[in-house]
């Protein structure tokens, strides 16, 4: 409230407070501080984004990076009991220890088995796994590679692979598998290809189809329809 003084030439005048001491001048600084603050906390707000956004990118682009393990050099591993590739070869090609090691018995034989994860053109349960006995590879597998179908497989398809049908045609008939299994003991092969994806019937439908010696041999199948 405004204060009434009285000046040296008697006339009464009325004293105004100083611009401090005003509502509005106070008003104004609550404004002032209120935007100044807003400002400095999105521009900090945009700070933490973009780096954070940096740090997304620069994970994201890593767990993209393309995997030293291909299928090419899957298919270049020799299965033999005497002469097989040996763990280190295929240290050496894959360029990183095993993930994880293991110990089998595959067809009377035991095996330590070492696991590769992460299949350069496969999804996120891709891996390679190999089997040794005596220091040679004897056995290999791959699973989860991506294959890209113009129409699901059906079980009549299915049906109509018959034993001693080649692979070649198999592939031709069906496509490419998901994975591949071989063996290589005692002169014997066996492969076993499996079909996960692209498979008609309910969830997590899928089938296998063994071949010895380069022919079928046996097929085993789940809800297809």
């Amino acid at each position: 409230m405004s204060k009434k003084i009285k000046g040296d030439d008697g006339k009464t005048y009325v004293q105004k407070k100083p611009f401090y001491k005003r509502i509005w001048f106070w008003i104004l600084v609550i404004i002032i501080v209120i935007g100044v603050g807003s400002q400095m906390g999105g521009s900090g707000t945009s700070s933490k984004s973009d780096t954070s956004g940096s740090n997304s990118s620069s994970s994201t682009g890593s767990s993209k990076k393309a995997s030293g393990i291909t299928k090419a050099k899957f298919d270049a591993i020799n299965l033999s009991e005497s002469n097989g590739s040996t763990l280190e070869d295929i240290k050496s090609s894959f360029g990183k220890k095993p993930d994880s090691t293991s110990t089998q018995t595959i067809q009377n034989v035991k095996s330590d088995v070492d696991t590769w994860d992460g299949v350069n053109g496969g999804d996120i349960t891709s891996n390679i796994a190999i089997g040794f006995s005596n220091g040679h590879a004897i056995t290999k597998a791959i699973t989860g590679l991506k294959v890209n179908r113009s129409s699901k497989i059906t079980l009549d398809q299915f049906n109509a692979i018959t034993n001693g049908t080649s692979q070649s045609d198999v592939q031709k008939q069906l496509g490419k598998p998901n994975g591949y299994d071989y063996t290589d003991i005692a002169g014997t092969t066996s492969d076993i290809w499996e079909y996960t994806s692209g498979v008609k019937g309910n969830a997590g439908a899928n089938f296998n189809i063994t071949f010895t010696n380069g022919v079928v041999s046996g097929k085993t199948q789940s809800s297809m329809e």
